[in-house]
């Protein structure tokens, strides 16, 4: 539900708590007997435990203990209603709900912030960025909380593959062009298809001249990752290319949390790939 109309509702059931306190008030005795004043104490403490409670908690955060007290005070309702219950009793309990009412339910939702609810997972991944790497890895975020998904895949790999080249200006480029020349020379086992020598001197030139699906056969060979990580880093680098081009398959949520969360574990948190 969106927050304009959870604000709405949320002023509307305050106000029939409000009118619903003004009318027990008014009842002359000590008992409550009028069966529609009471129709309604249970019609309001049932709309606060199917409706108000919940859309409070899942769509807006709101904490347990934030809706507890009111859940006791609508409980208490709900079985007061089946009574004649006390007058004195009953309008406590509706002032005490109406008091902070206001404060602790619409402003919060009122601040509530739509997009920074969304993927609250992915704020984990700047933890390990710094530079242009975060800068980056901060722009995949807000895509992905304005629901641009490819587009925070696209970015988020960019900043990954940043961190792996990194790595191998510091390993040393020559280690670098050493392992893809071993690996061209090897003709069975799992190396066999890869034919490439790579002789590259800087940081611009293995940007340039190095395949990513490269880049990460020949990390594998120096032993920066192994195998299991090689796959599954293969298949972000596969969302990567399906986000980048026009096509059928869809970038999901689900897609886009499997994604960061392995860019995180395997390479940006990886103690191997820290660099200074």
């Amino acid at each position: 539900m969106d927050k304009t109309t959870s604000v709405e509702e949320l002023k509307a059931f305050r106000n029939e708590l409000s009118n619903l306190q003004s009318a027990c008030q008014a009842v002359t005795g000590t008992q409550i007997q009028a069966r529609a004043t009471l129709m309604q104490l249970e019609i309001l403490a049932t709309r606060w435990f199917e409706h108000v409670e919940p859309t409070l908690r899942r769509s807006f955060g709101i904490e347990e203990a934030t809706t507890s007290p009111y859940r006791d005070r609508f409980g208490k309702l709900l079985e007061l209603s089946a009574t004649r219950p006390s007058r004195q009793l009953v309008t406590t309990i509706l002032q005490r709900s109406l008091r902070d009412f206001h404060a602790e339910l619409i402003v919060p939702v009122q601040k509530f912030s739509e997009l920074e609810a969304k993927y609250p997972s992915l704020d984990q991944v700047l933890v390990h960025a710094s530079g242009t790497e975060a800068e980056y890895l901060q722009e995949a975020v807000d895509c992905a909380r304005l629901g641009k998904l490819r587009a925070a895949i696209i970015l988020g790999w960019a900043a990954a593959v940043d961190r792996l080249h990194r790595y191998v200006q510091t390993a040393g480029f020559d280690q670098f062009n050493n392992a893809s020349t071993q690996m061209a020379a090897i003709t069975t086992g799992r190396y066999r298809k890869f034919n490439k020598k790579f002789d590259v001197h800087n940081l611009a030139e293995l940007r340039m001249s190095v395949f990513d699906g490269d880049l990460l056969w020949i990390l594998e060979f120096m032993g920066a990752i192994d195998g299991n990580q090689h796959e599954k880093l293969g298949i972000c680098f596969t969302m990567r290319n399906t986000s980048a081009h026009p096509g059928e398959a869809p970038a999901t949520p689900e897609n886009v949390l499997s994604f960061f969360s392995d860019l995180d574990v395997l390479i940006l948190a990886n103690p191997k790939f820290i660099v200074v």
